[in-house]
């Protein structure tokens, strides 16, 4: 890993695959800061078929704060992990390729990097369209970080998470909405797990559960994109991965979550987690796949609360994935 560098407060990891269309907007609005001196842009060329690569290497060129890597194709974990072993600043920041941030937004998260002895700064994100346009959409609840405190004040990770689902039932997990320490990053072995899909909803929560100090900076300050053409947008192009690896990224929480010694954040968080997984089994329509075999359908059962999710869960256990599929409409 790359040693640190006490001039550079955030280091912003861009992996890129395919996204000439878009590049170019993403690096604008992170160019748009007024304090970009005290960060270092790190793009990531995916295997890029496109002329993303060659976008990558010209904005390099131009500018002595960002460096432009050529790697071989091995999917969004990977690029971010070699983002991050070239990173040296003292926050991290994993922006996605075709989204944008705020100029405003920008400069306070590099404001609260310089300030903050945090692990962990949050923030919170519009959808926007093709265009860029603000737009509402299914995100819009796990974009936003509604239910913590406005004023600044410090909070455990765990606290962050259950705040959130206490408000509206959800919890932002998308990585793109934090800015996370490095060294504790490194310290914690928190890096992503390659060639996993839905990573953000693993990764994000390893990381809140080991955070002793989060800051929340009330702002919209990302612009998160929706693409048909997209990882998300194209779900129904490789269901059966989809389904599988949600299924272990659940199956890998539970146990996350089971060894709080906080009793009432242990039944809150795992309570969401049985709402989370029966959705992800009826949405990805799990009852096809032998991953199935892997739900966890007790683990569910117990941790579910409130007649509705009880309910479901009952179903769940007594007639399996496939029946369960099938009642919600999604076993074809």
């Amino acid at each position: 890993m790359a040693n640190g560098n006490s001039d550079i407060v955030l280091s912003i990891v861009v992996p890129v695959y395919n996204v000439e269309r878009y590049l170019g907007k993403c690096l604008d609005s992170l160019l748009s800061a007024k304090r970009t001196g005290e960060t270092e842009i790190i793009l990531v060329d995916d295997g890029s078929t496109d002329g993303s690569g060659d976008i990558c290497d010209s904005y390099a060129e131009k500018y002595s704060f960002i460096k432009s890597f050529h790697k071989k194709n091995g999917g969004l974990s990977d690029a971010r992990n070699h983002g991050l072993s070239k990173a040296s600043g003292r926050f991290v920041f994993f922006c996605d390729s075709d989204d944008m941030v705020t100029a405003d937004g920008m400069d306070k998260i590099i404001e609260a990097a310089s300030k903050e002895d945090a692990d962990v700064l949050l923030w919170d994100a519009n959808a926007v369209n093709e265009n860029g346009g603000n737009i509402d959409s299914k995100f819009d609840l796990i974009l936003d970080h509604s239910g913590l405190p406005r004023d600044g004040r410090a909070l455990t990770g765990t606290d962050a998470m259950t705040l959130q689902i206490r408000d509206h039932n959800k919890a932002a997990m998308m990585a793109m909405l934090c800015a996370v320490k490095r060294e504790f990053i490194l310290d914690n072995g928190l890096v992503f797990g390659n060639g996993l899909l839905h990573e953000d909803e693993l990764w994000t929560p390893k990381v809140m559960l080991k955070a002793s100090k989060v800051i929340y900076i009330p702002e919209k300050i990302y612009c998160y994109r929706i693409r048909e053409d997209s990882i998300m947008g194209s779900a129904s192009l490789n269901q059966e991965k989809h389904a599988c690896d949600f299924i272990h990224v659940m199956n890998t929480l539970y146990g996350a979550y089971s060894g709080l010694e906080d009793d009432e954040s242990r039944k809150i968080l795992l309570a969401n987690w049985a709402d989370t997984y029966m959705w992800a089994v009826a949405n990805y329509g799990a009852g096809r796949y032998e991953c199935r075999r892997e739900v966890t359908r007790s683990h569910i059962f117990k941790a579910s609360k409130g007649a509705k999710s009880r309910l479901k869960a009952f179903i769940l256990l007594l007639f399996g994935v496939k029946f369960y599929c099938a009642l919600a409409g999604k076993s074809r």
